[in-house]
């Protein structure tokens, strides 16, 4: 991997050495650390086996692009309809690391930037990407074991009614798409080690130019604890990397550590999206109580999504019990400690939930003081505090009164603060 220039306290600076780090010492995959398979043997694998390496194929996307013209370049033609006039986070290296690392740029200027195919020293990388494109979903994880995410969609938009989708607008607030993105990048931009957001799994599709994908093989505890402490600066443990050109897929499961690299004067574009799988929700469960202790391991804030999504879950392995679909959960044993997980996971998310309850009204909602009044200050807190619970109150059971007692405390300590 060449390095990129960049300004010594940058984001850019910062990832580019902790991967650089991690590359030196990285090496390729054997049979333990990854599975190539053909696609049949990967549909077999994500639908009845235990999908716990990340899994490599190829061919998967039913999806094909038309003509001559570069994927990029039929990227934004098939986003014209809905105008370029559009604005969207772009993560620019150059920036400080005591700054925000992204910056909003209008699809235009995302446009023209890449199909004019220009060096620079600071790369752009665009990671959250609405592709306007048929289902790109690769064929492999069609099988019903992949398909909780779209449960738990379906759970939040339809509630009780088992009509066609009419949710409102609060409900589409709290799902967030993450189905299928795209994935756009210059040459020479890097992205640090880090676990996806939410614990999903998450599969890539290569469509133009050669990707590094590299992740921690099989951590022991003890080596996912250290980088969990220090998720910036590690570089212990046993990393592997494999370069994926067009047409080929990665597949890999919730909680990996993992990271992206680039080769520089090179564009690259990839197609992706989240799932979650029913025999895989044990290991989701332990992968977001350790995201929601420990924010910073992951690529994006779910302090206040994570616990209704866990509630969600909660509701849909009740149903399946319920249906007697229990071994396509893992059987009676699994379901079991699943059941016990949940109740855990439940009153920790709860705990998350409450300590951000002052973060869920938006900061326009009006007050009638003057700003700076103290009173004013302090009447804020308690109405976040309050709409707060009242969110948590729609999303979750009447709770004990004991559990209130926190809530509680914390809006009297929060009002004398």
């Amino acid at each position: 991997m060449e390095s990129t220039e960049h300004e010594p306290n940058s984001w850019g600076s910062q990832t580019d050495e902790l991967v650089s780090q991690i590359l030196s010492k990285s090496r390729p995959p054997t049979g333990e650390d990854a599975y190539f398979l053909s696609g049949e043997e990967a549909a077999q694998r994500a639908e009845f086996g235990s999908v716990d390496v990340p899994i490599f194929t190829q061919g998967q996307q039913r999806f094909q692009w038309k003509g001559k013209d570069r994927p990029i370049s039929q990227l934004f033609y098939h986003m014209e309809d809905l105008g370029l006039d559009r604005t969207v986070s772009v993560q620019v290296p150059f920036r400080s690391s005591l700054k925000e690392f992204s910056e909003r740029r209008t699809l235009f200027q995302v446009r023209n930037r890449f199909l004019s195919q220009g060096l620079t020293s600071d790369p752009w990388n665009l990671l959250d990407l609405q592709g306007s494109l048929p289902s790109t979903l690769p064929s492999f994880l069609e099988g019903d074991n992949c398909q909780l995410l779209l449960r738990m969609r379906d759970a939040i938009l339809m509630g009780n009614d088992a009509q066609r989708i009419a949710a409102s607008g609060e409900d589409w607030n709290t799902w967030r798409n993450v189905v299928k993105w795209a994935l756009l990048s210059e040459g020479g931009h890097n992205t640090a080690p880090h676990m996806d957001s939410h614990g999903y799994s998450t599969w890539i599709t290569a469509q133009e130019g050669n990707i590094g994908f590299g992740w921690m093989s099989r951590p022991s505890q003890q080596e996912e604890d250290e980088w969990i402490a220090n998720p910036h600066g590690y570089t212990g443990g046993e990393w592997r990397y494999v370069l994926f050109s067009p047409g080929h897929t990665v597949f890999f499961p919730s909680g990996t550590i993992h990271f992206v690299f680039r080769v520089q004067g090179v564009q690259t574009f990839a197609l992706g999206g989240h799932v979650l799988q029913w025999s895989g929700i044990e290991r989701w469960l332990r992968v977001v109580v350790a995201q929601l202790k420990n924010p910073e391991i992951t690529n994006e804030d779910m302090a206040s999504s994570a616990p209704k999504y866990v509630q969600v879950v909660k509701r849909l392995v009740a149903n399946r019990m319920k249906a007697g679909r229990v071994e396509e959960m893992g059987g009676r044993d699994a379901v079991a400690r699943l059941s016990a997980l949940l109740k855990i996971s439940f009153i920790r998310s709860l705990v998350s939930l409450l300590g951000v309850c002052c973060r869920h009204v938006p900061q326009n909602v009006p007050l009638k003081f003057e700003p700076g009044y103290r009173a004013a200050s302090e009447l804020g807190r308690v109405f976040r505090a309050i709409y707060g619970l009242w969110v948590w109150v729609k999303w979750y059971p009447p709770p004990p009164p004991l559990l209130l007692l926190p809530l509680v405390l914390r809006v009297q300590h929060r009002t004398h603060c």
